[in-house]
C-alpha cells in the first residue's frame, strides 16, 4: 500500500515538473474524450492530464486535478463533473477561435456575395436593344458622318476660292450662291446625290436580311420509338405531347403506352423481356391490383390502333392518353407509399 502511495505521489510530481502547456481547444477535445473511453483506459488518461498548463483566452491554467482524479477513481459524480467541466470551458472557446481568423470569415462572406450575384441578381437599368434604338444609333452616325464630309467640302470650297481670281475688291463680293462658282455646286450636288443612294441602298438590304420566323420543325421518327427503355416515362410523355401537335396520332398513342411501360418496369412490377408480347407482360399482373384492368383496356386500344389502322382518330388518343395518365398516377401514388 505504502509502495502504490509512493508511486502515485511520484506521478503527480513528475506531471507537475512537466507541465505540458497545451491549447484550450485541445484540452476540451481530451476531457471529451474520456467521456467515451473505457474505464481502465479513463483513468490512465486522466491521470496523464494531471499537472498539464492549459492556454487559454483568459490566461493560463492547470488542469483540474481533483477533477481529474475524481474521474481516473470512477467516481459516480465524475461524469456529471466533466460535463459540467466542458460546457464551461467551451462557453470560453468560441470566443478566442471566432477572433482566430477574421481575415478568412470575411473572405468567406465575400464568396458567397460574388456566388449569389452570379447564379442571379439586378442587372441594373441596362435593358436590350430595341429597334428605336438601332434607328437612334444609325441615325446618329449618319449624322456625324454628313457633318464631316460638309465639313470637309468646306475646305474644298475655301481652297478652290483661293485659286480663283478676284476682280473685286473684298468689300465688292457678292454672297450666297451668285458667289459660288459652278463647278462647285455640281460637285456638291453630285455628292448629296451618291450619299442618299447609298443611304436608300442600306436601308433596302436591312430589311432584305431581316430574319423569317423560326418554324419548329415535326419531331423526326428513330429506332428509339420501337424501344420502350429507349426514354424514361416523363420523356415519353412530353414526346406524346409533340407527336400529337404534329399530327401523329398513331405514334403518340404508342408514346402513351410506352410511358406506362417504363413506369411498370422501373416499379418492378414487370421484367423487360426482349420478345415477350404485351399480353404476356398482362398475364404475369396479380389480378388484385386495381389498375389492372385499365391496363388491359389501354393494351387493347393500342394494338387495334397500332396494328389494325393505318391512321387514328383525336378521341382515341384522348381515351388513351386519359387511361394512361390514371395508370401512372396509381404507379406513382403506390411508389411513394
Amino acid at each position: 500500500m505504502k509502495r502504490l502511495l509512493a508511486a502515485l505521489v511520484l506521478l503527480a510530481l513528475v506531471s507537475t515538473l512537466r507541465a505540458e502547456t497545451i491549447p484550450l481547444q485541445r484540452y476540451i477535445e481530451s476531457l471529451d474524450a474520456l467521456r467515451h473511453e473505457a474505464p481502465a483506459v479513463r483513468a490512465s488518461q486522466a491521470r496523464l492530464l494531471i499537472g498539464t498548463a492549459v492556454a487559454s483566452p483568459n490566461g493560463t491554467f492547470l488542469a483540474d486535478a481533483s477533477l481529474l482524479h475524481a474521474v481516473a477513481a470512477g467516481g459516480a459524480d465524475a461524469i456529471p463533473r466533466l460535463d459540467a467541466t466542458i460546457a464551461a470551458l467551451r462557453s470560453v472557446a468560441p470566443a478566442s477561435a471566432a477572433s482566430a481568423d477574421i481575415a478568412a470569415i470575411e473572405r468567406l462572406r465575400k464568396m458567397e456575395e460574388a456566388a449569389a450575384m452570379r447564379r442571379g441578381g439586378e442587372v441594373g437599368s441596362a435593358t436590350a436593344p430595341t429597334n428605336d434604338d438601332a434607328v437612334e444609333r444609325w441615325t446618329t452616325a449618319v449624322t456625324k458622318v454628313l457633318t464631316w464630309i460638309g465639313q470637309k467640302l468646306q475646305d474644298f470650297y475655301d481652297w478652290v476660292m483661293s485659286w480663283w481670281p478676284r476682280t473685286r475688291r473684298p468689300d465688292e463680293e457678292r454672297s450666297g450662291f451668285g458667289a459660288v462658282p459652278f463647278v462647285v455646286i455640281a460637285i456638291v450636288i453630285a455628292i448629296v446625290g451618291l450619299l442618299t443612294l447609298l443611304a436608300v441602298e442600306v436601308m433596302r438590304r436591312s430589311k432584305r436580311g431581316e430574319r423569317a420566323p423560326l418554324i419548329v420543325s415535326d419531331p423526326q421518327a428513330s429506332r428509339r420509338d420501337e424501344d420502350p427503355l429507349s426514354r424514361g416515362a416523363n420523356e415519353w410523355e412530353r414526346y406524346a405531347a409533340q407527336l400529337a401537335a404534329a399530327g401523329r396520332i398513331r405514334e403518340a398513342i404508342r408514346a402513351w403506352y410506352h410511358a406506362v411501360l417504363v413506369t411498370l418496369y422501373a416499379a418492378g412490377i414487370l421484367h423487360f423481356r426482349k420478345g415477350r408480347t404485351n399480353w404476356e407482360y398482362i398475364a404475369l399482373l396479380a389480378p388484385e391490383l386495381p389498375w389492372r384492368g385499365g391496363f388491359v383496356q389501354l393494351t387493347r386500344r393500342f394494338e387495334e390502333e397500332w396494328y389494325g389502322h393505318e391512321e387514328s382518330a383525336i378521341e382515341t388518343l384522348d381515351d388513351c392518353s386519359a387511361r394512361a395518365k390514371e395508370i401512372l398516377a396509381n404507379l406513382r401514388r403506390g411508389v411513394a407509399a
